[in-house]
């Protein structure tokens, strides 16, 4: 039972990298400014959430009613769309993405301490082979454009938002469809509220840039925050923050494929650093029967 529980975590993080892989080739679809799309696509999530557990209720207390829910779950979510887009905006969007991206690691570090294992050195060392070999990926395609302090400040809070969010979902026992209805309306409202405040409103947005956006909300930014949240709680938090460098991988082959990048020797460098990393945080010595978490 617990081995089966533990491939069904790993075929939901496969699909959940698999959602966030494709945001960049829907988002280039688009012209919506960054938090109106994050507002659209909050309110898809949350809309298919609703239309997903209309049959029943959640048992025990609700998650809202939760400080954590508000402070980690909506802030952390709303904390990592906000930052992330609004960093793109003040420099390479390469380099902003490589400074993002080490939240896998802060993820899979916090997690083994919370687990009572340390700073092992093995997580560690897989950590540093998976982001090294996703540098040049990323810096292949930098543009030479300067990039602000306050750029790579955001990075790192979007990555630190992302963890955030990561904690509080492996904190949960579970969250129900109308846990996850809350959580992605209050994101909703929270993106709003920052498209009004720093955003303009755009002028000849078309049908497709909205549907597209709602698209986003169903997939990218809805059902794979739900099968990362049952991902973590049923498979390796190691494991899982490894799957997460296939992110860029996956996005740069999807570029590819719809023509908006070429195959490069720095995606196989990638390819083969991250494979290395979960080589060297999974296959080790265990006593029999246990398994990792």
């Amino acid at each position: 039972m617990t081995s089966k529980r533990t491939s069904a975590g790993l075929l939901a993080g496969l699909l959940t990298v698999t959602l966030w892989a494709s945001l960049p080739v829907l988002r280039d679809l688009i012209t919506l400014p960054p938090m109106l799309t994050a507002a659209v696509a909050m309110g898809a999530a949350a809309l298919m959430a609703l239309l997903m557990g209309w049959r029943g209720a959640s048992s025990g207390v609700a998650a809202w009613r939760d400080g954590k829910f508000w402070l980690m779950g909506v802030g952390g979510l709303t904390g990592a769309l906000y930052f992330y887009f609004s960093a793109l905006g003040k420099g390479d969007p390469a380099k902003i993405t490589l400074v993002t991206y080490l939240w896998p690691l802060g993820f899979m570090l916090v997690a083994d301490v919370l687990a009572g294992r340390g700073l092992r050195a093995r997580t560690l060392l897989g950590s540093a082979v998976a982001f090294s070999g996703l540098v040049p990926l990323v810096l292949s395609n930098a543009q030479g454009e300067s990039t602000s302090a306050l750029g790579y400040m955001q990075g790192m809070a979007s990555g630190a938002s992302w963890i955030m969010f990561s904690l509080y979902l492996r904190g949960r026992a579970a969250l129900s469809w109308g846990d996850y209805k809350h959580l992605f309306a209050a994101a909703a409202v929270a993106s709003w509220g920052l498209h009004r405040a720093f955003e303009t409103a755009p002028e000849h947005a078309t049908a497709m840039d909205w549907g597209v956006a709602a698209l986003i909300g169903v997939g990218p930014y809805g059902l794979a925050f739900i099968t990362w949240g049952y991902a973590l709680l049923r498979s390796s938090s190691t494991l899982l923050g490894v799957l997460t460098y296939f992110v860029p991988i996956m996005s740069s082959v999807l570029l590819i494929l719809v023509g908006r990048a070429a195959f490069s020797l720095p995606l196989v460098i990638a390819f083969v650093g991250v494979l290395g990393s979960a080589v060297i945080t999974q296959l080790t010595k265990r006593p029999p029967g246990a398994v990792s978490s």
